[in-house]
C-alpha cells in the first residue's frame, strides 16, 4: 500500500512539473524597454557643423554663415532587438516653447521611422544599436524656418519621450554679421573680469517689416542649451538658459531696411575648452573598468594650452570596432580650495548639459574631486562647472565656469547669432530669417 501511495506522488509531482514548463515556455517573451544612452546632431554628414538647416533662400545676394541641406541625428540605444521608435517634430518658438500651431505641426506629416539602425561592436556593453536619422527626407518635410524639437517614442507608447533633439531651420531673406568686442563685468567667483560683448548686424535686400523682426537669439557653438536672449517681444524675456546666471544689458536699435542691431553686453568671456583625447586605444581600451586620467584637472584662470574644436565631438578616423563606449574617471584637484557650491563635469560628452548625473563627488582622503562615467570613443571638448542642485527639479542652477576655468579674452570660441522673423502667416509663428557667427579672430 505505502508502494502504490509513492508511486501516485511521484506521478502527481511529474505532472504539476510538466504543467509548469508548459506555461513557462509558452508566457509572452516582453523584451525591456530601450535606453536611449546618447543623442547628437550636427548639420549634414560633418560632425563638426551646427544643425542648421537652409529651407529656403529668397534671394541670391544673400549667403549665410551656416545651412546644410539635411541634418544629422543619431541615437546611441540598449536594447536587446532593434529598436521600434519613430521621430515628431514640433515647431517651437524663439525660445524653444512649442507653440501647438496646428497648421506647422501637421500630425499626418510630421513623424517618420525611417531611422537607419546598426549594430554595435561586439565588446560593446553600454549601447547595442546606433541610429541615424536624416532630415528632410522622403516621408518627413520640414518646409518652414523656425526652431524644431525632433521627439522619440516607441510604437505603441506615444506617452513617454524617450529622447530630443533640437535642430534650427533658417528661411533665409536676411544677412546677419556678427562683431564682437573686450568688456568688463563683476565675476562671482575669483577669476578676471574680461567679458565680451556681441552685436549682430541684419540687413535685408528685400522687404521686411521692421516690427517683426524682433528676436536674437545667441549661442556659444554646440552649446545649444545655454541662450543668449534680446529681444523686443513682451512674450521673450531678455535671459539665459534657466541653469545658467543671467541679467546681462542688451540694446536694440536701427531698422530692418537699413540695418537692425541687436547687442547683448558684459557676457564671460569664459576660457578656451579642456581637450580629452579618447582616440589611443592603448592609452583609454575597451572594457569595464575605470580608466583615470593620466593627470589630475587643475585651475586654469584663463590660461590656454591648445586649441579646441569649438565644443564639438570628434569621431572620425576612429574604426568601426573601436567605436564604443570607455568608463572614465575624472579627477579634479581643487588645491585646497573648496568651492561653496557643487562641481560638475560639462562637455561634448553630454551635449554641454549639466545635471545630477555629471557632479562630481569630493574625496576627503585624497582631496580630490572625483566622477566616473561611460564616455564615447572620441576627441572630445570640456570644461569643470559650479551650481547648485535645486532640491525639488533635481536640476542645476546658477552655473558658473569662473571657479575653475577662469576667463581669457584670448579665447576662440565661436558665437552663432539667429535672428527670429514674426511671420504672420498660418496664424502666426517665430522663423529664423538670418544666421550668422563670429570668434574674436574674425567673422565666420
Amino acid at each position: 500500500m505505502a508502494k502504490i501511495i509513492v508511486f501516485i506522488g511521484m506521478a502527481m509531482l511529474l505532472v504539476f512539473r510538466a504543467e509548469a514548463q508548459t506555461d513557462s515556455t509558452t508566457a509572452p517573451y516582453i523584451p525591456l524597454p530601450p535606453l536611449v544612452r546618447f543623442v547628437r546632431v550636427y548639420g549634414g554628414n560633418d560632425e563638426t557643423l551646427p544643425p542648421v538647416l537652409l529651407v529656403k533662400q529668397r534671394s541670391q545676394e544673400i549667403f549665410p554663415t551656416y545651412g546644410a541641406r539635411t541634418v544629422t541625428i543619431e541615437l546611441d540605444v540598449q536594447s536587446p532587438i532593434p529598436p521600434s521608435l519613430y521621430a515628431v517634430v514640433a515647431h517651437c518658438s524663439a525660445d524653444w516653447t512649442e507653440d501647438g500651431n496646428v497648421f506647422l505641426n501637421d500630425v499626418t506629416y510630421s513623424r517618420t521611422s525611417d531611422i537607419d539602425w546598426r549594430m554595435s561592436a561586439v565588446q560593446n556593453s553600454y549601447y547595442s544599436y546606433r541610429g541615424k536619422l536624416s532630415l528632410p527626407n522622403q516621408t518627413l518635410k520640414i518646409p518652414y524656418g523656425g526652431n524644431w524639437k525632433v521627439k522619440f517614442y516607441e510604437f505603441g507608447n506615444d506617452t513617454t519621450l524617450y529622447a530630443e533633439a533640437r535642430i534650427f531651420a533658417v528661411d533665409c531673406s536676411a544677412e546677419c554679421t556678427i562683431d564682437i568686442y573686450n568688456d568688463f563685468y563683476e565675476p562671482t567667483h575669483k577669476a578676471s573680469p574680461s567679458a565680451l560683448t556681441l552685436e549682430a548686424l541684419v540687413g535685408s535686400s528685400i522687404s521686411i517689416a521692421d516690427i517683426q523682426m524682433n528676436t536674437a537669439v545667441f549661442y556659444r557653438m554646440n552649446r545649444w542649451n545655454e541662450p543668449f536672449v534680446t529681444s523686443q517681444s513682451s512674450s521673450l524675456p531678455t535671459t539665459t538658459g534657466r541653469s545658467s546666471r543671467g541679467g546681462f544689458q542688451t540694446l536694440i536699435g536701427g531698422s530692418a531696411a537699413v540695418g537692425k542691431r541687436f547687442r547683448i553686453m558684459e557676457i564671460p568671456a569664459e576660457n578656451d575648452y579642456r581637450i580629452l583625447d579618447m582616440t589611443n586605444t592603448a592609452q583609454y581600451p575597451s572594457g569595464t573598468v575605470p580608466v583615470r586620467m593620466p593627470l589630475s584637472d587643475l585651475r586654469r584662470n584663463g590660461t590656454i594650452y591648445y586649441r579646441a574644436d569649438d565644443g564639438a565631438m570628434i569621431t572620425r578616423g576612429i574604426p568601426m570596432i573601436y567605436d564604443d563606449y570607455v568608463p572614465i574617471e575624472f579627477v579634479l584637484d581643487p588645491e585646497n580650495r573648496l568651492p561653496q557650491e557643487d562641481v560638475f563635469v560639462v562637455g561634448s560628452f553630454n551635449n554641454w548639459t549639466p545635471s545630477a548625473e555629471w557632479q562630481m563627488h569630493y574625496n576627503e582622503q585624497d582631496r580630490l574631486y572625483k566622477l566616473r562615467h561611460w564616455v564615447r570613443r572620441a576627441r572630445h571638448n570640456y570644461m569643470y562647472a559650479t551650481g547648485r542642485i535645486n532640491a525639488d527639479t533635481r536640476q542645476p542652477e546658477n552655473i558658473s565656469y569662473e571657479e575653475f576655468e577662469g576667463n581669457n579674452a584670448a579665447a576662440g570660441n565661436t558665437f552663432i547669432a539667429f535672428i527670429y522673423y514674426r511671420d504672420i502667416n498660418f496664424g502666426g509663428y517665430d522663423s529664423i530669417t538670418a544666421v550668422g557667427a563670429a570668434s574674436i579672430f574674425g567673422k565666420r
